[in-house]
């Protein structure tokens, strides 16, 4: 059996549907049904939560990669919260505006930025895309708060 989540926002258009396989493998017929579930319900985004996935899942994900956003989420990746751990930094994902003013302002390109990558936890999270920039907030007793950007890769 699966749980499935179906969220929508009326003053966006916007429509997600989470699904969650607590028992066996993700498979090519499985994640079709649920591609087609999406269609039915006009949604763009689907997330599945799953154990292990087969290799034709995976290439049916590549298949409808530019009709749908289908995140993966492994179990254990959300066993332990990222951004709640006393180690990682506060994070905020800027809005264009935001990434616009900043690159103006200190006259650089995306590329001169340091560099966060996409499946790193705290880029999934929030749900980060190639060129999304994060504001990074820093606590220290020596130099007290300490702000970097970096652009997710």
């Amino acid at each position: 059996k699966t749980l499935g989540i179906f969220i929508s926002h009326d003053d966006l258009n916007y429509k997600l549907i989470g699904f969650f396989k607590n028992k066996g493998i993700l498979n090519a017929i499985y994640l079709r049904i649920k591609v087609e579930i999406m269609k039915l319900k006009n949604a763009r985004v689907g997330i599945f939560i799953i154990k292990k996935i087969s290799s034709s899942a995976l290439k049916i994900i590549k298949l409808f990669k530019d009709y749908f956003i289908i995140e993966l989420f492994y179990e254990y990746e959300l066993i332990l919260n990222a951004i709640k751990h006393y180690l990682v930094p506060e994070h905020e994902l800027l809005f264009f505006f935001e990434k616009k003013k900043l690159l103006d302002c200190y006259k650089i390109k995306e590329s001169q930025l340091p560099k966060i990558l996409i499946n790193d936890p705290v880029s999934r999270y929030y749900g980060a895309k190639k060129g999304d920039i994060f504001k990074i907030t820093r606590y220290s007793e020596t130099v007290g708060i300490y702000i970097t950007y970096r652009v997710c890769k």
